[in-house]
């Protein structure tokens, strides 16, 4: 088993490697693996996104963008039925008693019909990473290597979503996460919105398999002789 492990760590720095008499290739195979949903959906029809705590934007109200993106996603990629509803803002408590305030989200569940009910909290951070970098230049007239520095203007992008699932029926919280993706952009004056909308698609995938069983690609190396 040892030299069957090595054998294949060998074969993912070259196509093809001596053992014994013969020759052995590892051949880089994709396969789907299947994800259950991390949480257990029974009886779960109706889905409520409800609201985020989010930080203040200059141009982009993020708690109504968040909740307009989750209900979008959920829409297109689940079968459950996201019901159509202005996000309610959470309780007048600290984050940490809202999410346990089981009356209110009851309260929720009963109001709206909604079997599973989400919210939480979201941040979008932008700021300036403009500066010098070094970098290699080649002279076309010496064909020597030289470096130099160059001013380069960027600006870095950041989110920070936590995500609370809970029971309408019960009011009971059954999920909580935190989802973090960032960016740098060349350039100044990009569109904070559109930036949003990347960050949060980038995520796609692991909201959605919160309540839906998914299939994942992983890499395998298989010998050959």
């Amino acid at each position: 088993m040892l030299r069957r492990a090595l054998l294949i760590v060998a074969g993912l720095a070259a196509p093809a490697i001596m053992a014994g008499a013969g020759v052995c290739i590892a051949v880089e195979v994709r396969i789907e693996l299947p994800s259950p949903a991390r949480i257990d959906t029974t009886g779960i029809k109706r889905i409520l996104v409800g609201g985020f705590r989010a930080g203040d934007h200059p141009t982009v109200d993020l708690g109504r963008e968040v909740n307009r993106l989750l209900r979008d996603m959920l829409g297109k990629d689940t079968d459950f039925e996201i019901i159509n509803a202005e996000p309610l803002p959470l309780p007048e408590q600290p984050v940490e008693e809202a999410v346990r305030n089981t009356a209110y989200w009851k309260r929720l569940g009963t109001r709206f019909n909604a079997d599973l009910i989400l919210g939480g909290t979201f941040e979008f951070e932008e700021r300036d990473e403009s500066g010098f970098v070094q970098e290699d230049i080649i002279s076309e007239l010496t064909g020597q290597r030289y470096r130099r520095s160059r001013w380069v203007e960027r600006e870095a992008f950041k989110m920070d979503m936590g995500l609370y699932m809970f029971r309408g029926t019960s009011g009971e919280l059954v999920f909580e996460d935190h989802f973090a993706e960032g960016n740098t952009f060349p350039g100044k004056g990009n569109d904070a919105l559109s930036v949003l909308h990347d960050l949060m698609e980038r995520i796609r995938e692991n909201v959605v398999g919160i309540v839906m069983p998914r299939t994942r690609l992983e890499t395998r190396y298989l010998l050959t002789e």
